[in-house]
């Protein structure tokens, strides 16, 4: 990367390149069971995003972590080679998608696939959508005091053993609701609620040699207050917005409204879904994906 640090990507098959983007507390290796059909077909490319799987213990050098994500993701493009990408990103993964045409435009990409994502993650007095909905003030209060608590180990590069019992149990609790909001399942959402409170399971899902990397991301959600209505509108691109009907991350009336600000698009819904199609509906992803690739 620019900065001098190796990204680590999997690549799969040969052909025309897919590029997929994973989500917060995601890794490429979740794309694998979609990818392996994909690459009998396509060059299927799939970054680990900084903080993240085998990326794990890469620094952020911005405070904008989308804007790192997205040189991040030109830099993969120019040393591959790319054009004419087939792009996707989910929740996360597509916001990157949009500050990546933000900062280089849409001339690489042939088509992209907007899975489970607001244009906004923060309501104001025009956008009621973002985050978990009708919950979002109490659950954003509740991640800005932890973010708040956390700063001070974050800033000192604290490791994980260092902070206290209570703030450990703290982070995993509020990390576990987050992938419970993700399932659409309420046995799901029960199940990775209490897997999430034993620190040895959480550990497994989260490495904690970088830990302050997703406190970096949570914070960059809060601080930088992203709006990508206007990426949105100046994209030429086809665009396809498929969307969890039973999202609780982004509410589903929100995500409809993107239909609105693109010029070629074509809605993609769910009925089954929450925020992570991908567990929900694999069989139907699976199918969608090949057709949004062909």
């Amino acid at each position: 990367m620019p900065d001098g640090a190796r990204l680590h990507v999997r690549i799969l098959g040969r052909g025309q390149p897919i590029v997929l983007l994973h989500g917060f507390a995601m890794e490429s290796r979740h794309w694998l069971p979609f990818a392996y059909p994909l690459a009998t077909k396509y060059r299927v490319i799939m970054p680990d995003l900084r903080g993240f799987g085998r990326s794990h213990e890469l620094p952020f050098d911005k405070a904008c972590v989308l804007s790192t994500y997205a040189i991040d993701l030109e830099s993969l493009f120019d040393q591959l080679q790319l054009t004419d990408i087939r792009l996707a990103g989910i929740s996360m993964g597509a916001l990157t998608a949009l500050q990546y045409f933000r900062l280089y435009g849409q001339d690489r990409c042939l088509r992209y696939l907007h899975i489970d994502q607001s244009p906004r993650g923060l309501n104001n007095e025009e956008w009621a959508w973002g985050l978990f909905g009708q919950d979002h003030v109490a659950r954003m209060q509740a991640a800005q005091r932890l973010i708040t608590r956390l700063q001070p180990y974050v800033d000192r590069r604290a490791p994980y053993e260092a902070l206290p019992n209570e703030l450990r149990s703290q982070l995993w609790e509020e990390l576990g609701r987050f992938f419970a909001s993700a399932m659409s399942r309420p046995t799901h959402k029960r199940l990775l609620a209490r897997l999430a409170r034993y620190e040895a399971f959480s550990k497994r899902m989260l490495p904690t040699t970088n830990w302050p990397a997703y406190i970096c991301c949570l914070r960059a959600y809060l601080d930088q207050d992203y709006d990508m209505r206007d990426v949105l509108q100046a994209l030429d691109l086809p665009v396809s917005l498929l969307i969890g009907m039973k999202s609780e991350m982004y509410p589903r009336a929100g995500q409809l409204r993107m239909a609105d600000l693109l010029k070629n698009v074509d809605v993609l819904p769910f009925t089954n879904s929450g925020h992570a199609p991908l567990v929900d509906e694999p069989i139907k992803f699976m199918r969608t994906l090949f057709r949004w690739a062909h």
